[in-house]
């Protein structure tokens, strides 16, 4: 096999292959996107860095596949709902079925122990996907199950990751039922996992049942779920092997990020 000639670029030294084009669109539309009011052509070529000549090109491009609108009175340029329709064909769940499909079964077999997926569903915790190893006796939660977000640690894992949590769980009719002194110390619960990478637990419905737990996809849209392991081992019973699989589901989560296009 002949060898190639062309030098191979160290893993620090940045983007592999350069594509100029591609890129004055994508800052064009990146720029746009981040302003209130329409722009120039001559207020985008300052904003980029980009000589008018460059942007004009862009420009002409972007607007012929409809990704762009010139305004008729002033000739500034803005966005089209052409993105927002696209974002829209792809639908979130099938983009998460997608990717942890396979992440989810080898984290299975691996364990032997089922797994499942689970997305915010009004104010409750969904089920929507579940993965049983082959030949193993386990505990399963049935897609399409619906959970507290009270008393499950995939639901306190996803209250963790809420900017707004506050306020949502005021809509929370078993939130709001509980005495003061419950919710001081469920919030503080929250808190204490909020930055934590996952999570490992007594099952608050099963005993002798470990849960372990970790944040997929991005927080606040519909691609965010929590990826969950329902052990039949105690908490305290065997550490050791609590570590293996924590360590499994962790790097399973990522595995789902990876698939899903995003980076560490």
């Amino acid at each position: 096999m002949k060898a190639s000639s062309s030098k191979i670029l160290p893993e620090d030294s940045g983007p592999r292959y350069s594509a100029p084009a591609l890129e004055k669109g994508l800052d064009i539309l990146e720029r746009l996107a981040e302003e209130r009011l329409p722009l120039s052509q001559v207020e985008l070529s300052q904003a980029l860095g980009r000589t008018a000549n460059e942007i004009y090109r862009m420009l002409a491009c972007l607007e012929e596949r409809g990704y762009v609108v010139r305004e008729e009175a002033s000739g500034k340029f803005r966005l089209s709902l052409r993105l927002y329709e696209l974002a829209h064909k792809h639908n979130p769940t099938t983009q998460l079925r997608r990717a942890a499909r396979m992440p989810m079964e080898a984290l299975a077999e691996e364990t032997g122990q089922a797994c499942h997926l689970s997305v915010l569903h009004g104010r409750s915790l969904l089920v929507m996907m579940e993965r049983m190893p082959l030949r193993q006796i386990c505990l399963a939660v049935g897609e399409g199950a619906v959970v507290s977000l009270l008393k499950s640690s995939s639901g306190r894992m996803l209250l963790s990751r809420m900017d707004d949590v506050d306020d949502f769980l005021a809509s929370v009719p078993e939130f709001t039922a509980l005495s003061l002194s419950a919710k001081k110390q469920f919030t503080q619960e929250l808190v204490a996992i909020r930055d934590q990478s996952s999570l490992v637990a007594g099952s608050d419905v099963t005993a002798a049942v470990s849960d372990i737990v970790a944040p997929v996809g991005v927080r606040g849209t519909d691609t965010f779920a929590i990826l969950a392991s329902c052990c039949l081992i105690g908490p305290e019973s065997d550490g050791k092997t609590l570590k293996r699989y924590q360590k499994a589901v962790v790097e399973c989560a990522a595995q789902i990020n990876r698939n899903l296009g995003i980076t560490p």
